[in-house]
Parts: C-alpha cells; sequence; structure tokens
C-alpha cells in the first residue's frame, strides 16, 4: 500500500508516488480504474472520466507499496477470525500492493480459519491471476505472524462492488495444515501482509 495523507498539502508528484507513472504526468492516467489507479473503497472518490483534481487522491491507496494492511475488528458481532473482507469485517488501511516478483494485487479478503483465503480483483490495473499467485509465500505481521504458501486456487471469484464487482476475482488459499501457520486467528488490530 502507498496511501496519501487524508489532509495537508499534496502535489501530483505525491499522486505519482504512490500510484507510479513517469514524467511528463498525464492526468488522465489517474482516473480510477485506468493505468496505475485501482478500484477500491479507499479510491471512491478519484473519477472515472471528467474533471479531476489532486484532492480527489486525499486518503486513496496506490500500487507503489510493497506491502497491505487492514485493521480486523470485532464490533457488532463481526468475527475477528475473518480478517479483512471488504463490506463485511475490518476496516481497509491499503490494500492494493505490488508482490515482490511485480504482481499487482487488489485485495478485497484476508481471511482464515483453517486455511488462508487471499483474494484480489484481477479488473487492470491489478495483474494477480490464479498462475501468477501460485506458490506465492504470503506473509502476515502485526496483531499476529505467520507465513504461508498459496497452493490452491480458483479464478472468477464474486466481487465487491467497491472492488469493481462482477466476477473477476481470484481466490487463493493455503493447504490444510500448510507449514507456517494455520490461517488468520481471532485477534482484533492491525494485520500487515506482503507477497514474494
Amino acid at each position: 500500500m502507498s496511501r496519501i495523507p487524508a489532509s495537508g498539502a499534496m502535489t501530483w508528484n505525491d499522486i505519482q508516488n504512490s500510484f507510479g507513472g513517469s514524467n511528463p504526468i498525464g492526468i488522465n492516467e489517474y482516473y480510477r480504474n485506468s493505468t496505475y489507479v485501482p478500484t477500491s473503497n479507499l479510491n471512491a472518490n478519484i473519477p472515472t472520466s471528467g474533471q479531476i483534481e489532486a484532492t480527489d487522491f486525499r486518503g486513496a491507496d496506490g500500487f507503489s507499496g510493497t506491502t497491505g494492511s487492514f485493521d480486523a475488528g470485532n464490533s457488532g458481532g463481526k468475527l475477528t477470525s475473518n480478517g479483512y473482507d471488504e463490506n463485511s469485517y475490518g476496516s481497509n488501511l491499503g490494500t492494493a500492493f505490488t508482490t515482490g516478483s511485480g504482481v499487482k494485487c487488489n485485495v478485497y479478503q484476508l481471511a482464515g480459519l483453517l486455511t488462508t483465503n487471499f483474494s484480489s480483483t484481477t479488473v487492470s490495473p491489478a495483474t494477480a491471476t490464479q498462475s501468477n499467485l501460485l506458490n506465492k509465500v504470503l506473509t502476515v505481521s502485526g496483531a499476529i505472524s505467520y507465513t504461508q504458501q498459496m497452493t490452491q486456487g480458483s479464478s472468477s471469484n464474486t466481487v465487491p462492488a467497491s472492488f469493481g464487482g462482477g466476477s473477476t476475482g481470484v481466490f487463493m488459499n493455503t493447504a490444510i495444515g500448510a507449514p507456517g501457520g494455520s490461517g488468520i486467528p481471532a485477534t482484533s488490530g492491525v494485520h500487515n501482509f506482503s507477497m514474494s
């Protein structure tokens, strides 16, 4: 994740640093769901066309970081064991990130009990697919710490509307009993994640 601050001074250079790109800055590259800007609840204020201003990007989240983060809680009877699931559990602190091998993930679910469920939209500019996430190693730190390898997956999963909607998701998980842990336990707090 590479969040832009929600307040204070900012420039188009700050936006470029968060989302990527090169000079000269082409403003049309920074519409939501265009070349650099993923669709997510954090980026909802960024237009998909028409007038666009730097202030539209306050609190937005780009791919230039190598880690994602969410805050799990149990208010309203929600289960912290479900980690982050858009519109259901936890809050998105910045779930767009780039893996160590260059895959762009825009995560709408990171959850689990016996296994870890990792789901990213495949809508451009995200580049996550079942094949390029298979055997990648997911590392979680913060409120809990563990490392697991993505061993199974499927495509065409239903994605929340705030992440693009439709059957545009890839779902990956770990085999039960996989080395390094057993999914996300019931722990409130900030969880950071990255993938090799």
